[in-house]
């Protein structure tokens, strides 16, 4: 197998136009789903609909609990159904026009209503205790939302990769030889302990490659997709998982996640004095009244609009740092440029955005970017 894949073809950068195009498509499909949510949530709020529903659904049940989540339910629902043409569109049709996916439309429809089951499971418990601490803690509710907040999204973090991500792929671990070897101590080298190296059967919903680190602290899966495995040869396979290193060791993760707490306890604050500025204006008396609560997700929402390119800022010098570290890893700059340009092609990647859209939505630097700053980081040592 290692010597088919040695001689995989030169890597090629995606057609311009084409990946432009794609990339287009892809971003003005986020920014209309953005704007349907909001034009959804002025029009329930601004009709009194939403007030409405939630009058329905208290005189349905006396348990304000068991009314919060009927609500929850109904508006989700009515939610996925506005936008799902927009999702079919772009989700399944685009991929498939593109040649990024040949999945069946059954498997692609099967595949999100698991995602959404799994994520309403999530958000329940969630969605519970935000509204027991709305109850209790009045204005200050949104201090221990913000740390629930946090332990949830750190616990999720490290049994997603046993209990969620099995759910859509078959992962399996991969056959002993020279890369699993080279790949532990690799790992090895900078501290790392790992659980395993598994391959996942990701062209079942994709043609894209990628890979990944899973779990917290110093033990960690590396998660080998089966589009990346034959996309490249063993050498590049090593130069990307050096890059998941370099975050590793450089500590990115921890700094984004202390980062994300920050404007997440930031966040909460600002939506919940928003909140309670324009709560009156909507005909709610309180905090509690759950008709009012999607005008809370919409300030949730544009501070994260508006916050986006800060983090993205970040997370795109974090990536920058971590290209460096691969470099020095492994040695070998040119298979690095080499796995970036093969990604970059099966990906479709828009190698030369405009800065303002890099700017506004990109977390990592555009290809070309990384592929110059690649080669002025010094020799190969092999």
């Amino acid at each position: 197998m290692n010597d088919m894949k040695e001689q995989t073809a030169e890597p090629v950068l995606p057609d311009p136009e084409k990946a432009k195009k794609y990339a287009r498509i892809k971003l003005t499909a986020s920014l209309l789903n953005t704007l349907l949510y909001v034009l959804f949530v002025l029009s329930i709020l601004f009709t009194g609909f939403s007030y409405n529903l939630s009058m329905y659904f208290s005189s349905v049940t006396s348990n304000v609990y068991v009314s919060l989540l009927l609500f929850t339910v109904t508006l989700g629902f009515a939610q996925l159904l506005i936008g799902f043409p927009l999702k079919y569109s772009i989700g399944f049709k685009t991929e498939r026009r593109y040649d990024l996916s040949d999945q069946s439309f059954r498997s692609w429809l099967w595949q999100g209503v698991k995602a959404n089951l799994i994520s309403l499971v999530i958000t329940v418990p969630v969605l519970i205790l935000f509204y027991f601490f709305l109850r209790k803690y009045g204005e200050l509710w949104w201090i221990p939302t913000g740390m629930i907040l946090f332990v949830f999204s750190v616990l999720l973090g490290k049994l997603a990769p046993t209990l969620i991500f099995p759910l859509f792929y078959k992962f399996e671990p991969l056959s002993s030889g020279t890369l699993q070897e080279k790949i532990k101590k690799m790992a090895e080298g900078v501290g790392m302990k790992l659980q395993g190296v598994y391959s996942f059967n990701l062209s079942k919903t994709t043609k894209k490659a990628n890979a990944a680190f899973a779990g917290f602290g110093k033990s960690k899966r590396v998660l080998l997709g089966d589009t990346l495995l034959n996309l490249m040869p063993d050498n590049e396979v090593l130069t990307v998982l050096a890059h998941e290193l370099g975050h590793y060791r450089l500590k990115h993760i921890p700094k984004l996640i202390a980062a994300s707490a920050i404007t997440t306890f930031l966040g909460l604050y600002v939506a919940a004095e928003l909140y309670s500025a324009t709560l009156g204006y909507f005909g709610f008396a309180t905090l509690t009244d759950i008709g009012g609560l999607p005008l809370l997700s919409l300030w949730l929402m544009l501070y994260s609009f508006i916050t986006g390119p800060i983090s993205n800022s970040l997370s795109r010098e974090y990536e920058r740092q971590a290209d460096r570290f691969a470099v020095e890893l492994s040695g070998d700059s040119r298979a690095f440029e080499s796995a970036l340009k093969r990604l970059a092609g099966a990906n479709l990647s828009d190698v030369e955005p405009h800065p303002a859209v890099e700017f506004m939505f990109h977390s990592h630097p555009a290809i070309n970017k990384r592929l110059r700053a690649i080669r002025s980081y010094g020799t190969d040592r092999s």
